[in-house]
């Protein structure tokens, strides 16, 4: 039987010579659930769980899991701050690697497989399986500093459950969301969850897949969220990749998305609904999407109509093959929304579309080009007059409503005339008297 006791606990010493210098411990408990030696735990003597190892671990402390399946909840104590919690993918980007030789964690728990809830906390390298009853990972909003990366979150009920006080930058990197859907209700699926007060949170080069709610729900049925940045992350076959309710200052940019299409509901790529202020939705590629692709309005989390978004861009985005609207404007936020320099391509609807209650947003300098209905269409005017209610400016589509919105495409551009070079003269070489 093994111990569980430590397996490494050195001290180093920082001043060569002196024979009273001062020391670091530096500190590594070793988990292996098995009683085979296969070189992770090379012959010490590890814990037999990761709760064990935790438990042992003071602050600052470094703990690596062996491969294997570890059927266990674990918690992370408040006081357990600065840990580091190893998988054996460590450094491994969970988004692309084979997931064979991984230390997966799994257990039914509505409060979550894995539980963090002090301080800059590192969990890296894993595989967060099967929970049908709750998260994978839960993350307190009464710390901050996680960093969690290179994990597979894998058919839970949700994936991550994020929440942070915003003290430090929480970080979540390279993870991959495959499919966490065990909920009962069909639509409840997410890879992050937040509706705890989520503040000053980066979500970056994940890669999300076939979540029936969204990859990333910021929701409005509890604290509000701020300071998200959520970038260059990839959505294949989701619903919606990413919803966003009752949060502040939040930046969507740069991110890939292909989106599932023919669901009974479907759902737009990317959402900005009611309660949001000051959001930046810009570079991102959409592939395609159920519904709209950049969808802005006042719909809050229960499908009700709520507090407008205030202080939207939409900027320099391309949308393709959306099953409704491209680019979507159906919010009453009185001069608060810019759309501008995006291509909205081959839509089923219409490429760049305001509804009624919209009035004084600016659509400028956006190209809308085969898309089957309309490439420009605004609703709110009135009289039908371009410009009423909203400013339409240097916008290019080949069929608009009303008239003069957008121009026309020039498909036939002369081709500009190349002026005739001269060649150009050399120089004559300086004449110096003095030499010969």
């Amino acid at each position: 039987m093994k111990r569980r006791v430590a397996v490494m606990l050195g001290a180093v010493l920082c001043a060569v010579g002196l024979s009273m210098g001062s020391t670091r411990a530096a500190t590594v408990l070793l988990v292996d659930n098995d009683t085979v030696l296969d070189g992770c735990d090379a012959g010490a003597d590890p814990f037999g769980t990761i709760q064990e190892a935790v438990d042992a671990a003071g602050p600052g402390a470094r703990i690596r899991v062996c491969p294997g399946t570890y059927d266990e909840t674990v918690t992370v104590a408040a006081g357990k701050y600065d840990l580091t919690v190893e998988g054996a993918k460590a450094g491994i980007d969970a988004r692309w690697r084979s997931q064979t030789g991984e230390s997966i964690v799994t257990s039914d728990s509505p409060e979550g497989v894995v539980r963090l809830l002090a301080d800059n906390v590192v969990w890296d390298g894993f595989q967060v399986f099967d929970n049908i009853e709750g998260p994978g990972i839960y993350t307190s909003p009464d710390a901050s500093g996680y960093v969690i990366r290179n994990t597979v979150f894998l058919d839970n009920g949700l994936g991550l459950y994020l929440n942070a006080s915003g003290e430090a930058l929480t970080k979540v990197l390279h993870n991959r969301f495959t499919a966490n859907n065990e909920f009962e209700d069909p639509t409840a699926g997410n890879g992050i969850y937040s509706d705890q007060g989520a503040r000053c949170v980066l979500i970056a080069d994940n890669l999300f897949e076939r979540h029936n709610g969204a990859g990333i729900l910021f929701a409005d049925s509890g604290k509000p969220q701020h300071c998200i940045t959520v970038e260059r992350n990839k959505s294949i076959d989701d619903r919606t990749f990413a919803a966003f309710y009752a949060s502040s200052h939040v930046r969507l940019v740069a991110n890939f998305v292909r989106g599932r299409r023919g669901d009974p509901t479907p759902g737009s790529a990317i959402f900005i609904g009611a309660g949001n202020k000051d959001v930046v939705v810009k570079r991102n590629h959409v592939e395609s999407a159920g519904g709209n692709g950049i969808d802005v309005r006042d719909t809050g989390g229960d499908g009700r109509d709520g507090d407008p978004p205030r202080n939207v861009d939409v900027l320099k985005n391309k949308v393709r093959k959306a099953g409704q609207h491209g680019i979507d404007v159906a919010a009453s936020g009185v001069g608060e929304y810019e759309v501008r320099g995006n291509l909205t391509v081959r839509n089923v609807l219409v490429g760049v579309h305001a509804w009624p209650q919209t009035d004084d947003v600016v659509f400028a300098h956006n190209l809308a080009l085969g898309n089957r209905v309309l490439d420009c269409e605004d609703e709110s005017v009135g009289d039908g007059t371009a410009g009423t209610d909203n400013t339409w400016r240097r916008n290019v589509g080949d069929r608009d409503a009303p008239g003069g919105i957008c121009h026309p495409h020039r498909h036939d551009k002369p081709k500009p005339k190349h002026k005739k070079r001269h060649k150009h003269k050399p120089k004559p070489k300086p004449c110096y008297p003095w030499r010969n």
